[in-house]
């Protein structure tokens, strides 16, 4: 992954409303995040969202706001486990939700970039 500027942030409009976003479109307020802007970077990341995927942004988004940093992926592979079965819960399962792997998912998930996330 490339590393995002923290200085260059971006307005985008997804359904009539407006949302601030870095270089690399991932949003700059976790609150302001909603299923619009989550449907649309799916899009833009050529993802068809199923149940599994909403279950595991829905997680990833629990696990930040409560932490208040970016879960583990093996985080995300132990909740698909939990929830789908043994056959869903290996890293290699979750990059065929997410190809592009655990950043994918938290830019779909409304998870602002960190310091650390480079």
């Amino acid at each position: 992954m490339d590393c995002f500027d923290p200085k260059i942030s971006r307005e985008i409009e997804v359904s009539s409303k407006k949302y601030i976003v870095n270089d690399k479109y991932y949003v700059v307020d976790f609150s302001s995040w909603d299923e619009d802007l989550r449907d649309w970077l799916a899009e833009r990341e050529g993802i068809s969202l199923n149940h599994q995927h909403l279950h595991i942004i829905n997680h990833l988004r629990q696990m930040f706001e409560l932490y208040k940093r970016h879960p583990v992926i093996r985080t995300a592979t132990s909740e698909l486990r939990h929830r789908f079965g043994a056959e869903t819960g290996t890293v290699k399962y979750f990059h065929r939700l997410f190809p592009k792997g655990i950043h994918q998912a938290f830019l779909i998930a409304g998870i602002p970039m960190q310091d650390s996330c480079c």
